[in-house]
């Protein structure tokens, strides 16, 4: 009986240990799950590209820390001109743009600034707390010359600037939504004012007040030949299309008081109709690799279309030409491999044209 009465009390012991085995699996399960939620929802709130908070991270914080302190300053800002970065240059151009902003403000803001990519070329910072004015115009100031440096790219000319708008709580808006609805009406007179600069809210509809626009600041010919000459190069000079053609007018030009022989030359990759897009920009690739670095530092190389490549040979005859062009092909033809394609190729001298 008592042998009995100690199996049954084992058992239940073994099933109180089997309960609690179970409910401590549960509650790990569980925790793993919120976690991934709370993963989730972290990533729902940021914005891949960039890494900033996105549309959805930014209001709630901006919220609190206007209920914590009731004062704050919203910086809402806008790129000039991206749209033709995008059509210049291309959509991955463009996110590269937004990248380096995106790191610019990084740098510029102070370490409680609240940060966000609202999507598009709209970003926004909110600085918590008191500022003066004065305070402000230089932290808008220092934004926008980060910014611009963070932007030059060398052999890409583009004209891409910043405009900013400014909101203060409590006196602009006590709330995430007034602050940016009024920054944005701030942001929107820069734009129409000249861009390039900043404007508060409060001086929308003061006659002594007028946008202050930051302009480009004055920079020294010494500063700009330094900029210039950072960046090396070898092999030819590697333009966009744009400026290619702008090269060759100058070159035909110029050849009326200076004659000297400039061969212009056409590379063509014969893909096959039912040739994948990536297989003909991998090869593409490689015969931009074989152009660019078998030609000198004087030549001018550029990317016509998807499968042609065009180049400027300076101070060439046609012998030499067809000498480097052949060395051209050696080159692609070993890097190619066996995914290579026949490669046609075209040559005319530039003959002057009168700039008249």
């Amino acid at each position: 009986m008592q042998a009995d009465t100690a199996t049954g009390g084992n058992q239940k012991l073994i099933e109180l240990e089997k309960m609690k085995e179970d409910l401590e699996d549960r509650l790990k399960e569980m925790s793993r799950t919120v976690k991934k939620q709370e993963t989730m929802i972290a990533l729902a709130k940021r914005d891949p590209l960039t890494g900033l908070r996105n549309r959805q991270g930014i209001p709630e914080l901006v919220s609190a820390s206007l209920r914590a302190h009731c004062e704050g300053t919203f910086f809402i800002m806008d790129l000039d001109n991206f749209k033709s970065v995008n059509d210049t240059y291309g959509h991955m151009e463009g996110d590269r743009v937004l990248i380096r902003f995106a790191k610019a403000l990084r740098v510029s803001i102070d370490p409680d600034d609240i940060t966000a990519r609202l999507g598009g070329d709209e970003f926004v910072v909110f600085s918590p707390g008191h500022y003066d004015k004065y305070e402000l115009k230089a932290k808008a100031k220092r934004f926008i010359r980060q910014i611009e440096r963070s932007l030059l790219t060398p052999g890409k000319p583009m004209q891409v600037t910043v405009s900013i708008g400014i909101a203060r709580a409590p006196l602009d808006g006590a709330t995430y939504e007034a602050l940016y609805e009024n920054a944005d009406k701030a942001l929107y007179s820069v734009k129409n004012e000249g861009k390039n600069g900043f404007r508060f809210f409060d001086e929308l509809n003061d006659p002594a007040h007028s946008t202050v626009l930051c302009g480009t600041p004055h920079t020294s010919l010494e500063e700009i030949t330094n900029k210039l000459r950072e960046q090396k190069t070898a092999g030819s000079f590697e333009v966009d299309y744009t400026n290619f053609e702008q090269i060759y007018r100058f070159m035909e030009r110029n050849l009326i008081r200076d004659p000297r022989e400039i061969q212009c030359v056409l590379f063509t990759l014969e893909a096959c109709p039912d040739a994948e897009a990536m297989v003909i920009q991998q090869q593409l690739a490689h015969l931009q690799h074989a152009v660019a670095f078998s030609l000198r530092k004087s030549d001018v190389t550029t990317t016509y279309s998807s499968t042609q490549l065009l180049a400027l040979l300076i101070d060439a005859n046609r012998e030499n030409t067809d000498m480097v062009v052949k060395r051209i092909l050696r080159k692609y033809r070993t890097e190619a491999g066996s995914g290579r394609m026949e490669v046609l190729y075209d040559m005319q001298q530039l003959t002057p044209v009168s700039s008249y």
